[in-house]
């Protein structure tokens, strides 16, 4: 007999696995526990204890007594909750008892994200069953994602991490232009102005309403703070009214996550993050599980363009400017590569530097720059110190995937290059299209699929931050 255990009456039993104590202290400690039992004479030989957090279920124990096992009293177990609670239920397993695995993935369980050393050193695997009813998936999971981390209002809804439904960005370009550069007191401004216009047209654009959506992701940083506490508020108050889980998304994991509205990420893979705040290498095992191998030590590359740009008089946004100009140029300047060394880091300013220099001694002496061949020397060397440390991260790492992420990654020039080192290498290369590069929610509530999957939740004490690793 399968029965859950009130709370009123847990002492009634005689219990092989857990005292009454033990049971009673879980009771207290946490409000959403709840235990499943398999009672034979009133001895409990086995039970399953859970937590029913609103939207999920976790499976927090799950024990049979030894004698009884291999009888299919455990799988008895599992299928009896799985027809009670009509949620997603998820769990933890050492990555070496192959028995559970493989009876949690003939009941539906699916591996989602690994975590290292979760026992005790040894590596646990998250695995999730979606809500289903007989065979066939009644519960898809559509994320509202909200980006407000620099100078684009965006909002945007994901389905299940890869299906694009709708997005909605405004963007300020024209208002910084003036300025050569964002303004931070301008730009939280804006949002302000623009993020209840670009949400309300979103839900339009989807056709949906805020009771259709099952979460919110929102960028927390890094970026601008008073940026990023606009979209954030807006979240949060959502988050709120509508009782909805909040998922906090770190902005490069969701420049990552772009990837995923392209094709299917396989692991392990190099994910080539290039922005205009961040140059990194990041290695992945599984969804959500970031391993930095190297970044810059100074600029980032997106930084450097727009500085080199400022420095030949072009327009901002500079980057896709000089982007421009290369493709007309020749390689006729010389400049230095930076950091070539044998790590995996980065350094942009000396390159910035070196342009600086040859830009005024070249006015010195009267002679006139060629901008469209400035650029080309520029952009090849910029290009070059990219593509010699993802080649030396993919040999050493052994690694077939590799992904470009960030606003960089729309470079023509370096998405050739990638291309050409993806091809040499035998490697499958991924890189977003356009309007996935440059910042915009979709990534977003991409990325806050896969971190709500492992498990990621925010309250409403969450707070925004100019700078945070990715973790």
């Amino acid at each position: 007999m399968i029965i859950h255990l009130d709370k009123e009456n847990y002492k009634n039993y005689n219990y092989l696995l857990l005292s009454p104590k033990e049971v009673e202290q879980e009771y207290t400690m946490n409000p959403f526990g709840n235990f499943l039992v398999y009672v034979e004479n009133k001895d409990i030989i086995g039970y399953i204890y859970y937590s029913d957090i609103y939207d999920r279920v976790e499976i927090n124990q799950f024990e049979i007594d030894s004698s009884h096992r291999n009888c299919g009293k455990g799988t008895a177990l599992l299928k009896k909750l799985i027809n009670d609670v009509d949620k997603n239920i998820t769990l933890e397993v050492n990555i070496t008892n192959k028995v559970a695995i493989s009876l949690y993935e003939k009941l539906g369980f699916k591996a989602v994200s690994l975590r290292k050393g979760y026992y005790d050193g040894i590596d646990g695997i998250l695995m999730e069953r979606n809500r289903t009813i007989g065979s066939e998936k009644v519960k898809d999971l559509y994320i509202l994602g909200i980006e407000s981390s620099c100078d684009e209002t965006s909002a945007s809804i994901v389905l299940n991490g890869t299906k694009e439904i709708a997005t909605v960005t405004s963007t300020q370009i024209d208002i910084h232009k003036d300025y050569g550069g964002v303004v931070p007191e301008i730009a939280s401004r804006e949002h302000i102005k623009n993020i209840t216009i670009v949400l309300e047209d979103c839900l339009r654009k989807a056709d949906m309403n805020m009771d259709q959506i099952d979460a919110i992701a929102i960028t927390y940083g890094p970026g601008l703070i008073g940026s990023l506490l606009v979209g954030l508020e807006a979240a949060k108050t959502l988050a709120f009214i509508y009782n909805k889980p909040l998922i906090p998304v770190h902005h490069i994991a969701g420049h990552i996550y772009a990837n995923s509205l392209v094709k299917e990420m396989k692991f392990p893979l190099l994910a080539v993050v290039v922005s205009g705040g961040h140059t990194e290498l990041i290695e992945m095992s599984a969804h959500y599980k970031f391993h930095k191998l190297g970044g810059t030590l100074d600029d980032a590359i997106g930084e450097c363009y727009d500085k080199v740009a400022r420095i030949m008089d072009l327009e901002y946004p500079g980057g896709p400017k000089i982007d421009s100009l290369s493709e007309k140029g020749k390689d006729t300047y010389k400049l230095p590569v930076p950091l070539k060394d044998n790590s995996y880091n980065f350094s942009f300013s000396g390159l910035k530097s070196a342009v600086i220099n040859l830009v005024h001694n070249e006015e010195q002496r009267k002679n006139p720059i060629i901008k469209e061949d400035l650029a080309c020397s520029f952009q090849k060397v910029a290009v070059e110190a990219i593509i010699t440390k993802t080649k030396k991260a993919i040999m050493d790492k052994g690694l077939k995937s590799v992904i470009v992420a960030g606003g960089v990654a729309a470079n023509k020039g370096l998405r050739k290059a990638m291309e050409k080192l993806a091809e040499d290498l035998n490697v499958e290369l991924t890189i977003p299209p356009i309007k996935y590069c440059t910042d915009n929610a979709a990534m977003i509530a991409a990325a806050g699929y896969f971190a709500y999957l492992d498990g990621r939740r925010a309250d409403l004490s969450l707070n925004s931050k100019s700078q945070d690793e990715l973790i």
